[in-house]
């Protein structure tokens, strides 16, 4: 299931609200969450998590050298490889009932370590939910597109939004359990 929108309409909450829902259910979750850094009202990085061992790193800062960036945004790949390729490997084991992968976006996809993962993950045919800035293009989503439930997020819809993904999640755990 893909979600795609544009920033800050709630893609991250809903996953995250999808991953509270699931280990309710006691349904395994693998992957990669991302969040804002927020310091005195301001955007200063992002939070990179993985899912299913809690384990957090940066994966962007506000920074001036001239490293990896993207925007004013100086990506911590060492955080990135560790935590989120990790994790993704991780969820390729199997043992996961659900993968999510929030998000694939210019930050993430600024390693190749990164992209192989993501790849692999999308190849596979395990549940999994991926998010997607809205008009992004990679060419590890563009080849699922077309096969894979896609759901375009706006403030006025993600309730339903929400909701139309936990029915799906929900079906696929009833047929991987039975």
């Amino acid at each position: 299931m893909l979600l795609t929108g544009a920033p800050g309409v709630g893609k991250t909450t809903i996953v995250n609200r999808l991953c509270t829902h699931c280990s309710a259910k006691r349904v395994t979750v693998h992957g990669i969450t991302t969040r804002e850094i927020r310091e005195k009202g301001m955007r200063v990085g992002f939070k990179i998590t993985d899912v299913a061992t809690g384990k957090e790193g940066c994966l962007a800062r506000k920074d001036k050298s001239e490293r990896v960036r993207v925007g004013s945004y100086l990506v911590v790949t060492q955080d990135l490889e560790q935590i989120g390729v990790a994790a993704l490997d991780r969820a390729l084991e199997g043992s996961a009932d659900i993968v999510v992968v929030d998000e694939i976006g210019p930050m993430e996809m600024t390693s190749l370590s990164f992209r192989n993962a993501v790849s692999k993950v999308l190849d596979r045919k395990q549940p999994t939910v991926v998010t997607v800035k809205l008009g992004s293009h990679y060419t590890e989503v563009e080849k699922i597109r077309g096969s894979c439930i896609r759901l375009e997020v706006s403030k006025g819809n993600r309730e339903a939004v929400y909701r139309r993904l936990i029915e799906q999640v929900d079906e696929w755990t009833v047929e991987s359990r039975s």
